[in-house]
């Protein structure tokens, strides 16, 4: 039973689809037909009982047979019309008995005068037609009795006539042939339909088995809930018909005291609130999108939203040459950000380190021409100008700090200000060591980059005093300048957009803001591990 139940699990479906449907039309068919035979059956048995009956009355009144009850005695003339009467309606015995049951007529001449047998007249010798099957000397047949009557109305004997059950049987099995055809004909139709309807329902699930298709089912809910993009799955309408964990985050409903409107943290009640949405209500951008327009291809496009920048990515879903709906992803632009700077600080260390070892052999041969010429003044005049604090940034930079992310940022934005005549200066202490922890420090390098941009276009750097260094684990970067009381004011609503909470959230980081009179003292502290803790 084990081995038989593993073989099954192991057929394909079309295999399953086959039998299955094949048998439950062979049943139905099967079921059908039996109970048709027995209802033709039992009709034909009664439609032969009132023949019986009908032949026994004619029989009962022939002035013949009632002479020869009469008499009580039989005669060849009897006998020969019983036979004619067997062969003309194609029976198998007619029988005429005295009261005493005695019979007059047989087939077998031998068995007249001999008494009947069955037990089923007694109906009959009581004046009452009736029908029986019973058994008697030729077998077991159908029977009808109809009693015989003289001229005074006194019975005076019994017609027995009858047919053998087998010859019921073959009249019932001649009525049945033409649908024993149709059986057999219904039962190919079916083992057809049953091929055609596995393969047909096979194709529509793209050949795949079920265990396949509940594999990939599995593998694409473990993709969409455990990427880090929000994705959405519109239909043709472009309402939400799927959405996983990121989506259901992004868009989660909020209420006036930050929780979701059924105050917990989302899960599949926030899930309902998003399914069967218009597109449009979640991403007012959507309806510029064009979405399920004819437009079968793929955009992109940045999207801010809660003061995050995201890359929206929509294409259509296409089914049959049919689009049937959209899926949108939408990815956090800020790490895309991140990694350009990253890459940008990268190339801009290795280009300083370039440059500094190219100057480095520069400045030694101008020492050393100076120093061989005994121009002693001119050598004063030129260390004093290579050793300028302008002039050394950038190898002060590279001393100071040993991570060349940071280091190569700092001389990137030191660029920016020296473009604008600005000073950029930054006092370094104590040093900042390398670290492996590299979303501290494009967090931390975001918060500095908004803040500059925000100096540079409000031209605030003419006092710009910055410190920076690496304290108990955390980097400690503190800027000092004066600004107008208008100016504060926007600056901190700057430094408590959602963006920058977003950014001091990842980092565990803290900014204060203190003021006196008109000098403004920033303070951030952000968390970095030190490589190697």
């Amino acid at each position: 039973m084990i081995k038989l139940k593993q073989k099954w699990k192991n057929q394909r479906l079309w295999v399953k689809l086959t039998l299955m449907v094949l048998v439950t039309v062979a049943l139905t068919v099967s079921v059908l037909y039996l109970l048709l035979t027995n209802r033709i059956y039992e009709a034909t048995q009664k439609q032969e009982e009132e023949q019986l009956l009908s032949i026994a009355e004619i029989v009962a009144a022939q002035p013949l047979v009632i002479q020869t009850l009469s008499d009580g005695a039989t005669n060849p003339e009897v006998q020969t019309y019983a036979n004619q009467i067997t062969e003309t309606y194609q029976l198998d015995f007619v029988v005429v008995m005295t009261m005493d049951r005695i019979r007059l007529t047989h087939p077998d001449p031998e068995k007249i005068n001999a008494p009947f047998q069955g037990g089923d007249e007694e109906a009959a010798l009581s004046g009452q037609e009736t029908t029986s099957i019973a058994q008697g000397t030729l077998g077991q047949s159908l029977r009808a009795f109809v009693p015989v009557f003289n001229a005074e109305n006194v019975e005076i004997g019994v017609v027995a006539i009858g047919i053998k059950t087998t010859t019921l049987t073959s009249i019932a099995k001649k009525t049945m042939q033409p649908f024993s055809v149709s059986f057999a004909v219904s039962l190919l139709f079916g083992a057809a339909a049953a091929i055609f309807t596995a393969f047909h329902l096979k194709n529509q699930m793209y050949n795949l088995e079920p265990i396949e298709i509940a594999r990939l089912l599995e593998e694409r809910n473990a993709m969409l809930e455990n990427t880090k993009d929000a994705i959405i799955v519109t239909d043709k309408d472009n309402r939400v018909v799927l959405s996983n964990l990121e989506a259901k985050k992004l868009f989660r409903p909020l209420s006036s005291d930050g929780t979701t409107e059924n105050g917990e943290d989302g899960g599949e009640e926030v899930d309902k609130t998003i399914i069967g949405m218009p597109i449009q209500s979640l991403l007012p951008v959507a309806q510029d999108l064009k979405l399920l327009t004819g437009q079968n291809k793929t955009t992109d496009r940045i999207y801010h939203q809660d003061g995050v920048d995201y890359l929206l990515s929509t294409a259509p879903i296409t089914v049959s040459k049919k689009v049937i709906g959209q899926i949108i992803l939408m990815r956090d632009a800020t790490e895309l950000y991140l990694l350009t700077d990253q890459l940008f600080n990268a190339a801009t260390y290795t280009t300083t380190l370039q440059t500094q070892s190219h100057d480095f052999l520069n400045k030694l041969h101008v020492i050393y021409g100076l120093a061989d010429l005994e121009e002693y003044e001119e050598l004063n005049d030129y260390l004093s100008k290579i050793l300028e604090p302008e002039q050394e940034f950038s190898h002060r930079m590279i001393f100071l700090v040993k991570n060349p992310v940071i280091a190569g940022f700092l001389i990137g934005e030191r660029s920016k200000f020296t473009e604008q005549n600005y000073p950029f200066m930054i006092e370094v202490y104590p040093d900042v060591p390398p670290t492996t922890d590299h979303t501290a420090v494009q967090c931390w390098i975001n918060i500095i980059r908004f803040l500059d941009q925000f100096i540079l276009e409000n031209r605030l750097a003419d006092d710009l005093q910055i410190h920076f260094g690496f304290w108990n684990d955390r980097l400690e970067t503190v800027y000092e300048m004066q600004l107008e009381p208008a100016t504060k004011v926007r600056l901190t609503e700057e430094l408590h957009a959602p963006v920058i909470s977003q950014l001091l959230k990842r980092v565990d980081g803290q900014l204060e803001i203190e003021s006196n009179e008109r000098r403004v003292k920033i303070s951030l502290k952000t968390a970095y591990r030190k490589e190697g803790n």
